[in-house]
């Protein structure tokens, strides 16, 4: 929970609960068996700082007799698609390395970018993704309509302006611009309600899970889509984030607790609100929610005190950026050594209130 820096110990770890989190944790301590759902947010390079965790957390998790649901968009959905591997330590390095090796300027031609995303997936994908026991993988994509669906720039960035001025009226009118389509692991459906947009559903299996990761973390403008994936309703599949970016306004059900590494310690706006009006988050999204994410305090500690983000492909030159990342992912190791339960418990807060 802490690191040493040569004088005081640092703490790494901050850890918020929902209502019931908290109550159940007080009550029957800390119990990885109680978790029924891990979250991967959409993050760009941001999950870099919690690559190291994920390869505690991977082989720890799966030590169950139930299955527990991995829930990811985005980069999530490349992490958690390394968790469902043979070797997920393994996995999850490559994926690591790979990631911070591939060329993100923005200034390359699209299907260039989206080659750097094909490698990245295949160093590390080899594993059929219904072939783990123990892990059920469910990987959001964001079905386009109308100029989103364009391949030029042009006509997606003004999709986009379009999509915000729709949020700031409604959520649900994002329907107009995007759905929300969901591949799921078919052995276990996922325990979610899912009301805020419209939501198709599609079998996750081997012949679209790798399409399915590349349309996860297609972001608009900088990576082309994927189009009419095997087995999924015909479109153009683009970013998760676009629909759920912190999954702030998914609303899972069930009996356990729902964990959530994050790489902040607050749920963000959509994608699209990060321009608009800010939503509060619905109470009973939190309610079951254990949400651990690196303190203020260590993440001043990192280089240039602050975690990786997608605009230094822009801004800084390869090589310095390519050190920048890989120190903060060798940072990480931080938050691994903290991955304490005695500790977590010590730390525990409520989540504010509205």
């Amino acid at each position: 929970m802490t690191a040493d820096t040569g004088s005081t110990p640092l703490m790494v770890w901050k850890v918020q609960a929902g209502p019931t989190a908290y109550e159940h944790l007080q009550q029957h301590g800390w119990n990885w068996h109680d978790f029924e759902v891990v979250i991967g947010a959409s993050a760009g390079p941001r999950w870099l700082v919690l690559s190291a965790l994920d390869r505690v957390l991977a082989p720890l998790l799966q030590q169950r007799s139930t299955p527990l649901h991995l829930l990811g968009s985005s980069s999530g959905a490349y992490r958690f698609s390394a968790y469902v591997q043979s070797n997920p330590v393994q996995a999850l390095q490559n994926l690591e390395q790979s990631y911070i090796d591939a060329d993100w300027s923005p200034i390359r031609p699209q299907n260039m970018i989206r080659e750097s995303a094909v490698g990245i997936v295949r160093s590390f994908l080899e594993r059929k993704p219904l072939d783990h026991p123990t892990y059920r993988l469910h990987i959001v994509t964001s079905l386009c309509h109308g100029w989103l669906a364009w391949p030029q720039k042009w006509a997606q960035i003004v999709a986009l302006l379009f999509g915000v001025a729709l949020n700031a009226v409604s959520r649900q009118k994002l329907q107009y611009i995007v759905k929300r389509l969901l591949f799921s692991d078919p052995r276990n459906p996922l325990p979610a309600r899912l009301h805020d947009l419209p939501t198709l559903k599609a079998d996750l299996n081997e012949a679209n899970h790798f399409d399915a990761i590349l349309a996860s973390g297609a972001i608009p403008v900088l990576i082309p889509g994927e189009r009419d994936l095997q087995g999924a309703p015909p479109g153009l599949l683009r970013d998760g984030g676009l629909v759920d970016y912190h999954f702030d306004q998914f609303h899972l059900h069930g009996e356990g607790l729902i964990l959530y590494p994050h790489f902040s310690d607050s749920l963000q706006p959509g994608w699209l609100e990060r321009y608009g009006r800010r939503r509060r988050i619905p109470r009973e999204v939190l309610d079951r929610v254990v949400l651990l994410s690196p303190s203020q305090e260590w993440l001043k500690k990192l280089p240039g005190g602050r975690i990786p983000e997608r605009e230094d492909a822009a801004h800084l030159g390869q090589r310095e950026r390519r050190r920048l990342w890989s120190e903060s992912a060798r940072r990480g190791q931080d938050l691994a050594e903290g991955c304490l339960p005695d500790r977590f418990l010590q730390d525990l807060t409520i989540f504010p209130a509205d």
